[in-house]
This record gives structure tokens, sequence and C-alpha cells, in this order.
């Protein structure tokens, strides 16, 4: 399996020691920017540099950060492929792939909250190619499009539905599936994903802050060693250094000291010491650059953990990179089409009660696969309410009480697990 390989298919998990490890070391390479280390005097002048650059960024009221990979597509394949492996066309986007992030704020960022925050935007693209999605948010409302498919064909998982699947009077669905711009409210969002709750909430608070960057000082005060590089084309360079395994499974220690405190979604990623055990024991660096004091970037070389086993060819890439600037104005898009809200805040506008026998609400052969939403609880609830309103209609609103009940029951739990898994029914009405 490659260095750098990818789950596909559900449920699967592909070389995930290798990917973890990667996913660490990129974030602990972030994590340098905020603590200083000690030791020799050139040491301790590159760490409070790289620490002083950084907290030059916090004191923007505006900042673009650009995640980027340039590796080998063949290091996101199997090596005996399956119909779960990413094809071709998928391991190429992902090799070349972009995540950009810019933000606005009435007040430098560092001291900004979420009612500080004037707009956001994200753009997802490959390399330098067209966006692949796109999503705005401004003064509470959200824009977004997506090139479906695009992804569609290249990840696969089916067909972009036409005209003619899409239930009437949901011309904004059919926008999004043309890659136009919609537009909804951020309550919509935080209700779509079930969290009900707003972003606010998912901060660290200052004791724990306190904890996690005292504790991250520590391990690199131990673990670090940073080395001046000179200045070329007037940006200045600094590489980090440290034994991988050591260093990042000291990271983990860390991360798992504060783990309670951590929002849900991000302690459930949190890698384990024992998935770091392939990380090799050697020194890999991370390489910094200072542009008239300011951070402007960070990259990494994934090849540096890679083992024997991972058969890298000579040539091979796996540049991982962090490119820091100023945004532009981020603007409303014009003719954004607005999503409709469902019943009951189903997502997207999309009500099960039209879905459940098939699109538009036509008869068809299969029921409608609903994994996308499988753990939304709202839209599962308002599924099972279409699935017993048909049954109502089929056999009589009392046929809880006559001779089929148990196995019209039984019809009716099996179809919520095919659609949904093995969550329990939301209740039985």
């Amino acid at each position: 399996m490659g260095l750098l390989c990818v789950p596909r298919g559900q449920g699967r998990t592909i070389n995930t020691a290798r990917r973890t490890t990667l996913v660490v070391a990129t974030s602990a390479a972030l994590a340098l920017t905020g603590v200083a280390a000690c030791g020799t005097a050139e040491n301790l002048s590159a760490a409070q540099k790289i620490r002083k650059a950084a907290d030059r960024l916090g004191e923007q009221h505006a900042l673009s950060v650009e995640f980027g990979l340039d590796a080998a597509p063949r290091l996101f394949a199997d090596e005996v492929p399956d119909a779960d492996s990413l094809t071709p066309a998928a391991a190429k986007l992902l090799s070349r792939l972009r995540v950009s992030v810019s933000v606005r704020a009435s007040k430098p960022l560092a001291d900004a909250g979420d009612k500080d925050i004037e707009a956001m935007a994200l753009r997802l693209a490959a390399d330098k190619g067209p966006a692949l999605a796109e999503v705005r948010v401004i003064d509470k409302t959200v824009y977004l499009r997506a090139d479906t498919d695009r992804l569609t064909r290249t990840f696969g998982g089916g067909s972009v539905p036409g005209p003619g699947e899409i239930p009437e009077g949901m011309d904004s669905l059919k926008a999004l599936f043309s890659g136009d711009w919609v537009k909804t409210g951020t309550e919509a969002i935080g209700a779509a994903a079930g969290t009900g709750a707003p972003a606010g909430n998912q901060k660290l608070d200052d004791g724990t802050r306190r904890r996690l960057g005292t504790g991250l000082e520590e391990v690199v005060t131990r673990r670090v060693t940073f080395t001046g590089k000179g200045t070329k084309d007037g940006v200045e360079h600094i590489r980090a250094q440290a034994p991988a395994r050591a260093f990042l499974t000291d990271v983990v220690g860390v991360l798992d000291k504060v783990s309670g405190k951590l929002p849900p979604r991000l302690r459930g990623a949190l890698p384990t010491a024992e998935s770091l055990k392939d990380a090799p024991k050697r020194a890999v660096g991370v390489d910094f650059a200072l542009d008239k004091g300011t951070l402007a970037g960070i990259s990494f070389d994934a090849t540096q953990l890679a083992t024997a086993a991972d058969g890298l060819k000579k040539g091979d890439k796996a540049a991982v990179s962090l490119r820091f600037g100023t945004p532009g104005k981020i603007t409303a898009p014009a003719g954004a089409k607005e999503l409709p809200k469902g019943k009951n805040g189903a997502p997207l506008g999309l009500d099960p009660a039209d879905l459940a026998d098939g699109p538009a609400g036509a008869a068809g052969d299969e029921p409608f696969d609903a994994d996308e939403f499988a753990d939304d609880p709202v839209f599962r609830a308002e599924f099972e309410k279409a699935l017993r309103a048909e049954m109502a209609k089929e056999f009589g609103a009392d046929w809880k009480n006559g001779p089929l009940a148990d196995e019209i029951e039984r019809q009716i739990q099996k179809q919520l697990t095919q659609e949904f898994g093995d969550t329990p029914a939301s209740g039985k009405s």
C-alpha cells in the first residue's frame, strides 16, 4: 500500500498507521509555530523568530492559508487494487490537492471571536485547476457550489441526478447539481450537521489551552533542534528537526492529557501512541519560511516517514505545504439560489416523505440511498415517519392492532437498517 493511500470504501482502513503519522507530523509542524525551544543561542534565536513570525499572523485582520500536496499519484493507491480502491483519476487529483481558507475579521485574528468574523471562504481544487468546491460565509449566510459532476466521475458513488430526478420546486438543488451557487443560513448548516450548537462551543477553554501550550513547549524543548538556513530572495529559512517517533509520541501524550476537554469531533480523531509504532526513529525535518518577519510557509517532506515497506521509488515526492498570505475581498456571489428549509430542519430542504419511494416521489425499484444522512437523527426520524405513513395508507391507520402488525414492523425496521445501518430507530409512532 502507498505511503499516502486513503480509504475509499465505507468502513475500510488503508494503511492507517502511516496516514495517521502523516497527519500528526503535519499538525506538529503547526504546533512548532506557537512555542519556543531552549538550548543553544542559535536554537533559541531561530525558535523565537518562528514564534514571533506566527504571532504576526495573529496581529492581522485578514489571513489566507493554503494546504497543498505535491506527491506521486501512485502513493495514494493500493498495491492490489480492488472495488474500493481509488481510481487513477482520483489518485491524481488527491496528489495535487489544494485547500485554501480565507478569513476577515473586525479585529486582529488573535483576539477575534465568532462575532468578530466578517467573512470566511474555503476553496477546494487540484493544483491550479478550477474549483471542485467553494464555500463562503458572509453575514450569517452560507454560499456554496460544487462541481458535483467531476467529483462523482472522479470518486464514483453514482451519478449526478438529472432535472427529472429532483422533486418539483427544488430549483436550488438543481442549481447545486449544476455547479451554480446556492445559499442558506448558517443555522441551517448547523442543523444539517446535527450539532445543535454554535461553532463557538467548540473552542478550548483558557485552562486547557494553557495546559496544551505548556505540554507542547516541553516536548519541543526536549526534542526539537532549530537551525537557521539563511535567506533566499528576501525570505529567511529555518529548519526544525526531531526524532520522528519520539517527538510524535510525546505530542500524542500531551493531547491525551487534555482529550477530555477537546471538542468531540477532534477527540474522536486523535491518534494513539500505538498507531505511531511504524514511524521511523530517525530525525526528520520541517522547514519554515519567514518573509519580512512574518510566517509565510511551512513545508514537510512526508517521504521522511517512509519505511522499506512503502516501496518508494527514486524521485517519488510526497510534499506537504502550508502557505500564508493576505486574501482578496471575500464577496457574496451574485444570483445564488436559496436552499429551502426542509420539514423539521431536514438538511438541504429535503423532505424524506418525498424521497422514501424514490426520486421525485415516483415508485422506484430500490429505496432511497440515505447513506449520506446516516448520522443525521432529524432525517432518520422524518424518514421513519414517512415509512409509517405509507404503511397506514396501505394497511389502514390501525395496522398496529391488526394481524400483520409484527410483520409490518419487521419490514419497517429492516428498511431503516438498510438505509441507515444498525443505529436504533428514532422511535415508533
